[in-house]
C-alpha cells in the first residue's frame, strides 16, 4: 500500500480517518489542563505509576493485502488507552512497529495513529525489533536517536514512577539492507552498548527493568566472558528486577538463574503482539512501593492471520483467550526476597 491520497481514503473508509488528522482539540488540551485540574482538587489526569506496554504491532503500509488488519488493531488500542481514567503516563512499544521490512510506508501509517497518544500528553517510548529499520524510523520520529546515550542505537532510560526501564537496541545489521530483507531474527548487544551497561547498570540505586525486543536467551553480548545478558544482570545489576521483551508474540512469564549452585534468579516476561498473529493484546504495568505488576489485556488469538469472519474462531483459540485474560506477573523490588 502506498501512502498517498488513495491510501488515506481507503483507510478512512475502514474507520481510521481520525487517526490521520491527529488529536482533536480536547486531547490536544489535556496535558495543559492536567496541572490546573490537580490544583483544583480534581482527580489527576495522569497516573505516574501506570504504563502500557505493547509490542509487535507490525503495522502494514507496504502491502495492504498482506496484513490490512494491523492498522485497525493499533487504532483500537489507541482508542482504549485514551479512554482510560486516569491516563497512563507512558506507552512503551517493544519493537517491530514495521510490518516486515522496515518500509517507509509502515512508519507513515503508524505515525499518525500513535501521535494521538503523544498529543494527549502520553510519553511514547520505542525500541528496535528485527523487522524495524533505524533510518526509516528516525525519519518518522526525528530527534529520538540523538538523545540516546549510545550513539547510533535506540537506548534509553525512562521513569516508570517508583521504578525505571532501560531500553536496549538489539537490532543487528545495517540500514543498507534491501527493503525485502527482514533482518536477523536474533538480537546482538554490541560492544558500545555493553560498555555503557557495565558502566551504568551496576551503580543504579532505583529498581529497574531491562527491556528489548529480543528474548534474553537470544540476545547475545559481544563479550565472550559474558555471553549471556541475563546471567550478567543477575550477577552484576542487583537493582534489576526483570527483563521484558517481545518478538515471540506470546504472554510468557518465566525466570532464569545464574548457576545451579546459586539461589539468585531473574523474572522475564514476553509481551503479546498488538495485532499480527499469536496472543493479541497489551500489558498494563503498575509500579508500587515494593513491586511492579504486569497485567495482561488479552484481546484475541489467531494464527497465521486474523480471520475475515469475526465468528471464525476455533474452540481452542477461544479457550486460550478466556484462560489468559487477567493473568498477572509480579516483579519484587527486593529480587531475592531477603
Amino acid at each position: 500500500m502506498n501512502c498517498n491520497r488513495r491510501s488515506f481514503l481507503a483507510l478512512a473508509a475502514t474507520g481510521l480517518a481520525g487517526c490521520f488528522t491527529g488529536g482533536n482539540g480536547a486531547t490536544g488540551r489535556r496535558q495543559a489542563d492536567a496541572t490546573a485540574g490537580e490544583a483544583a482538587g480534581r482527580e489527576p489526569l495522569f497516573d505516574d505509576n501506570l504504563s502500557v506496554i505493547i509490542s509487535d504491532a507490525h503495522v502494514c503500509g507496504e502491502d495492504a493485502r498482506a496484513a490490512k488488519y494491523t492498522p485497525k488493531r493499533l487504532v483500537a488500542f489507541v482508542d482504549e488507552v485514551l479512554a482510560m481514567r486516569p491516563l497512563p503516563r507512558r506507552v512503551i512499544h517493544l519493537g517491530d512497529l514495521a510490518y516486515l521490512h522496515g518500509h517507509p510506508a509502515d512508519y507513515a501509517v503508524s505515525k499518525p495513529i500513535l501521535k494521538r497518544l503523544e498529543d494527549a500528553g502520553i510519553e511514547l517510548v520505542f525500541c528496535m525489533g528485527n523487522h524495524d529499520r533505524r533510518s526509516e524510523f528516525a525519519k518518522a520520529w526525528p530527534g529520538r536517536l540523538e538523545k540516546s546515550p549510545v550513539p547510533g542505537k535506540y537506548v534509553s532510560v525512562t521513569s516508570l514512577g517508583t521504578a525505571d526501564i532501560v531500553i536496549l537496541d538489539g537490532l543487528q545489521g545495517t540500514d543498507d539492507r534491501l527493503l525485502t530483507d527482514m533482518g536477523p531474527g536474533s538480537g546482538l548487544l554490541t560492544a558500545d552498548q555493553f560498555s555503557w551497561i557495565k558502566k551504568e547498570l551496576p551503580k543504579r540505586k532505583r529498581p529497574f527493568f531491562v527491556a528489548s525486543h529480543f528474548p534474553v536467551d537470544d540476545f547475545k553480548t559481544s563479550d565472550k566472558k559474558h555471553g549471556h545478558l541475563g546471567r550478567w544482570l543477575i550477577k552484576n545489576a542487583p537493582m534489576c528486577i526483570g527483563y521484558l521483551y517481545g518478538h515471540i508474540h506470546r504472554w510468557r512469564p518465566e525466570w532464569i538463574h545464574g548457576a545451579w549452585s546459586e539461589r539468585k534468579s531473574l523474572r522475564t516476561l514476553s509481551m503479546p503482539s498488538n495485532g499480527l498473529w499469536g496472543d493479541i493484546g497489551y500489558v498494563t504495568l503498575r509500579t508500587g512501593e515494593d513491586r511492579a505488576v504486569c497485567s495482561l489485556e488479552m484481546k484475541d488469538f489467531f494464527f497465521p492471520a486474523e480471520p475475515s469472519d469475526p465468528n471464525d474462531r476455533p474452540a481452542p483459540w477461544r479457550i486460550k483467550v478466556e484462560e489468559s485474560r487477567g493473568a498477572t506477573c509480579t516483579f519484587l523490588y527486593d529480587r531475592q526476597g531477603v
